[in-house]
This record gives structure tokens, sequence and C-alpha cells, in this order.
């Protein structure tokens, strides 16, 4: 018997060839481009796979406020604060791995701040001792997990079970569809290949030495950004949706 689900908004190459496109283009990158022309274009804070990131989120920070506002003038003060807190999130980690503004407009890092910062940037999570852990390593982890779990597994298991949540409900607003599952498995996990070749090899062989650091917040930020899309396809669906005619 066929598994029943409403769960999936958006086509099939957004949620599936997307997210594998922009993870696996960087492994073709890296073996037809020479070192220098992929170090010049992709790595680094002028790279496009950094700069993708600060875009990316910064298109998912603004879905979010648009979100927000939907939700606040839903009347629904809790899913308002849900989406409010989800930009703010998007913009601390797009904002942090722009330096603020450093990486692009080049500015001096203050020697005060240079004291504090174990890569003499102006942001907040390479802050030396625990305020970086806290400011950094907490939130990624704690965000890897909530994308692999509330993604990938729960979409996973409302899939086989064939449900959906309750249209209008909290859950059915705010928890991932079955369009993050994809993204939910590859983002988390991007830069495994890497540490399993550190722990075989001692060293990551061509091509797969794309600094899968930088690659896997690339896809944190398209799993964020894919997840608010999901959230404003069925915002505006719900918004064109006749409303039937009084008797």
């Amino acid at each position: 018997m066929p598994h029943q689900t409403d769960d999936t908004v958006l086509p099939r190459w957004a949620w599936l060839g997307v997210p594998l496109a922009i993870y696996f283009a960087h492994y073709v990158a890296r073996a037809v481009l020479d070192a220098p022309v992929y170090d010049a274009w992709l790595l680094h804070e002028s790279g496009l796979t950094e700069v993708g990131t600060v875009v990316v989120l910064a298109m998912a920070c603004i879905g979010g406020v648009v979100a927000t506002v939907w939700a606040f003038q839903r009347g629904d003060r809790v899913l308002a604060g849900f989406f409010a807190l989800f930009s703010l999130g998007c913009l601390y980690f797009g904002g942090e791995e722009a330096s603020w503004g450093q990486h692009w407009f080049g500015w001096a890092t203050p020697d005060q701040w240079r004291a504090l910062n174990n890569q003499a940037e102006t942001n907040l999570h390479n802050s030396n001792s625990l305020a970086g852990s806290l400011l950094d390593q907490l939130p990624r982890n704690l965000l890897a997990i909530a994308m692999l779990v509330g993604g990938c597994i729960l979409p996973i298991r409302r899939w086989l079970r064939g449900r959906s949540y309750a249209q209008g409900s909290f859950g059915y607003w705010a928890m991932p569809t079955f369009d993050c599952v994809v993204i939910g498995f590859v983002a988390p996990l991007a830069s495994i290949p890497e540490k399993l070749f550190e722990a075989a090899l001692g060293d990551v062989p061509y091509p797969f030495d794309i600094d899968g650091g930088e690659v896997k917040e690339l896809m944190f930020a398209v799993f964020l950004c894919l997840y608010i899309v999901t959230v404003l396809v069925r915002i505006r669906r719900k918004a064109i949706t006749p409303r039937p005619s009084a008797a």
C-alpha cells in the first residue's frame, strides 16, 4: 500500500537536485580546475563558497521576517516568536560568517578586539577559550542535530507512517517537511568524507580536499533557506485558497 502524505510542497528538482548539485559541484570543481584557480574562486573569505553562504543566509533571513510578519498578523504569537528567532539566527550566522562586513569592506580589526579573537577578525565565534566554543561549536552542533533529526529523520518517519501534521497546527507551519530530507542528511554530514580521510590516511587526497568545513557551512545555509521557502510556499497557498461560499 503506498504511503500517503502531503508533506512535500516543492518540485523534486528543488529539494533533491539543488542540494546535491551544490554539494557535489565542489568535488567536480576541485577535480577539473587547477589548484590556484579553485583556491581563488571557491576558497577563502572572498570565494564563492563563503560569499554564497552569506547570500543564502540573507535570503533565509528575509524569508524568516516575512513569515514572522505573517504569523504576527495571524495572531499566533508563539509562531511569530519562532520565526523571529529563526530570522535572528540567520542574521547571526550570516553576520558572523562575513565578520559583519569586514571580509567585504576590509576594515582593520581594533587592537582590543584582536587580542580577544584567535583569527584577528571582528566576529564573536572565533573568540578565544570558552566564549568561542559557546558562540561557535555549541550552536553549530545544535543546528546539525536539529537538521538531522528534525529535517531528515522525523519527516522520513512521518512518510513511512503515512502521516502529516494537522493543517494550521504549530507543527504544520514550523516543522520541516519532506522537502528537507536530502539537505537535512547532507548538511550535517558534509565534512564527514574529509574527516574519514584524515583519520585513515592522515591527510585528505585530491580531489576530496574541498575544505569540508566551509562547504558544510554553505550546506547549513542551504538547509535554512530551503526550509523557510517551504514555509512561504505553504503561506502563499493558504492565501490563494478560495474560501467556501456561504450557504
